[in-house]
Order: structure tokens, then sequence, then C-alpha cells
């Protein structure tokens, strides 16, 4: 079952353990989202022996399911109520990266502007973000560090880019639009005794055992169209700094048969010339600012289906391995024409009645962790 503990120091507070009333809970939902911080809220009623201990930015909270550390969270805000009651809201740990700054820098091919360490360092995805991770490293305190892990196989090995940046801006907000929007990929939290560790993935390949089966554990299924634009030809600008600390701008005309924009034939010829205009960053070569405007322009043409499941986890009946967020599940109804394999993107779940748990399949996926301001209003 689920139960949660508020680690403070080197002391732990039991908040919710489903077999122990001392500890109870009135609600509670986790939440959890490819490329997003995750959420976790609960509330805890006026004699709960811990409430008093709950305060904002203190701490860490620990999801658990029996043994099994599912996820950590911070708490960023704590309401009381009338009766003394405390709504409290927590972010993923990821949002430590709201904690540290990025200062102005030119990244002009080979060096920064300000290395955290000596030396060169190439423009590539991996030391990007290890520069990025360092930085954050050095103005925070240990507990919210991470330990930047690469796990992309070598898929973004001949990605290099020259970026720069010109303001004052937080380090998740410039992993999300120098990294991901430009090159894809994901980014998971990983849990381990001497620190928190940041994975960078090119693509997803685990699967969750359980099966999402119709007149077994799937309570109610609907799909509708991922909510993204549709196009069918993509004009890409990407704007970068050449080694002068200028600004240049490069397009795709001079590596495409002198047409600004990549199209897909058989769209075009089925639903007319749609074009939408991308701009992106640090991109210095035409050729594979070309591939990368075919890989979104492939996103956009194949949007899929966004299927929606309230389900029951079959971990709460027979003590499985709950569902888990970015691996690939099984979904089964015939009543609905259905047997495919997705991508568990989303879920809200329960801790009190996880009958009520839903989970979303091959949905949009954010460019990167959602704005903390969703999360803190």
């Amino acid at each position: 079952m689920y139960r949660i503990d508020y680690l403070v120091g080197d002391t732990v507070y039991p908040i919710y353990e489903p077999f122990d009333s001392a500890y109870s809970i009135t609600a509670g939902v986790y939440h959890r989202e490819t490329n997003t911080i995750g959420r976790l809220t609960f509330s805890v009623p006026f004699n709960h022996p811990h409430s008093e201990e709950l305060d904002e930015y203190r701490g860490e909270v620990r999801l658990f399911w029996n043994a099994t550390l599912l996820y950590k969270f911070r708490i960023i805000k704590v309401f009381r109520g009338f009766q003394n009651t405390r709504d409290v809201t927590c972010e993923g740990l990821i949002g430590y990266l709201s904690d540290s700054i990025v200062r102005p820098y030119t990244f002009n091919e080979s060096n920064w502007l300000y290395p955290v360490s000596t030396g060169v360092h190439s423009c590539t995805v991996s030391e990007f973000v290890t520069e990025l991770i360092m930085l954050h490293n050095a103005q925070v305190t240990e507990r919210q560090r991470f330990t930047f892990v690469d796990e992309t196989n070598g898929a973004f090995d001949g990605v290099t880019f020259t970026t720069s940046q010109n303001a004052y801006v937080k380090t998740w907000d410039e992993l999300e639009s120098k990294v991901l929007k430009n090159v894809g990929g994901y980014i998971q939290l990983r849990f381990a005794a001497d620190g928190n560790r940041m994975v960078l993935k090119a693509s997803l390949a685990e699967s969750n055992t359980q099966v999402v089966r119709f007149a077994v554990n799937l309570k109610n299924l609907s799909s509708d169209t991922a909510p993204q634009k549709f196009a069918t030809a993509l004009y890409p600008i990407s704007a970068y700094t050449d080694a002068n600390g200028n600004r240049q701008t490069t397009g795709i005309a001079g590596v495409n048969g002198g047409i600004d924009y990549v199209q897909d034939g058989n769209a075009v010829n089925r639903y007319g010339r749609i074009i939408e205009f991308v701009q992106y960053d640090g991109i210095v070569s035409a050729a594979r600012l070309k591939a990368i405007a075919q890989r979104d322009l492939d996103a956009y043409l194949n949007r899929g289906r966004l299927i929606s499941a309230a389900a029951v986890d079959m971990a709460v009946i027979d003590g499985s391995t709950p569902l888990e967020v970015d691996k690939m599940t099984r979904i089964i109804s015939p009543v609905n024409g259905v047997d495919v394999t997705a991508t568990l993107n989303a879920f809200d779940v329960d801790l009190l009645d996880p009958t009520q748990s839903t989970f979303t399949f091959n949905g949009e996926i954010p460019s990167f962790v959602r704005k903390s301001s969703n999360y803190r209003a």
C-alpha cells in the first residue's frame, strides 16, 4: 500500500500509514507526467501527531509503495483551514532546478564564458547538461544537488550547437529551452543512497508488467486527438551566437534545394500545404536544422490518439509493481476496438481510493518540466 513519510535531517516523521489510525490523511493525490516535476497533495487532520512539523521548503516528503520508494518531493505550500487541518502541496525534486540561476554567458563552439571547471568544453548535449548541473550544484546546498547520468547511448553524440544567454534565467528554464526543445529526450529522477541522479534518455523502452484489460481492471476508456498543432510543412529558423559574440541565424534553403521549409508530400497532397514556423536556438548546421525540423514535422503529422483510462492499478489488489510513468503499457478493450501498447504519459492516483485513479497514454509530451508556478498558485 501507499505510505508517506517526512524526512527532516535525520528524523523521519510518519505522515500516512494506511493501517495506523494515528497517521491518517483525509485526502491524497499523486500526480506524475512525462518530463514534469511531479506533484503530491495531501490533507492531515488537526490531531495528526506531526502536523506542526510540516513546513514549506523544509526536508523531503517521500512516497512509498510498501517498502519501495516511488518518488521524493518538497513541500511548497501549507494551507491551514478553519478546523486547523493542513492541506499540503508538494513538488517533485526536479523543482530544485528552480533554486539556481544561469548568468549571462557565451558558449561559442568550444568555451563557456565562465566555466565552472577549467579547460575546453565541446558543445555536445551531454557536456552542456553536465555544465548546467555543475553550475546548479555550485549554488545550492548538498541536498539540492544532482548527479547527472547520460543514458542516451550515443543517440545525441553527433549533435553540437552554439548558444548564449543575455539574461539571468533559472537553470530549469535553460535546460528546457536549449536542450529538450531542440534535441528531444526525457528527463527522469533516480534516487540512490548517496544522492539524487538526474537521468537524460533519448527514448523510452521499458515496460510496465501490468496489462490494462477490459472486464479486469479497466473502468472507462476514451480517446481524442492529441492537443497539438497540425501541419504538413515546417519552416525552421535557428538563432545562434558566433565566435565574435554576434547573433546569427541558420536556415535550410541551402541544403534543401532552395526551399526554406520541409514538407511531407503525401500529406500536402491530401490536406494541402499547412505551414508552421518554429524558432530554434543554437543550431549552427543547416543540415542538422533540417533533420530536427523533419523530426518535428513528423510529430505534427503523427499526433496519435490521446487515450485516457480510468483503471484500477492491480498492485492494490495483488501486490504487483504499480504502474509507472514513461513505461510502455498494453491496453486491451475489445469493446473499444483497442489492443495497443502505449506509453503511460501521466496519471493521477488517489492514495485513499486507488480505484478512482486515471491514467493517460500517448498524450502530448511537454517540452520539459512544467513551470513550478503552475503548482505554486
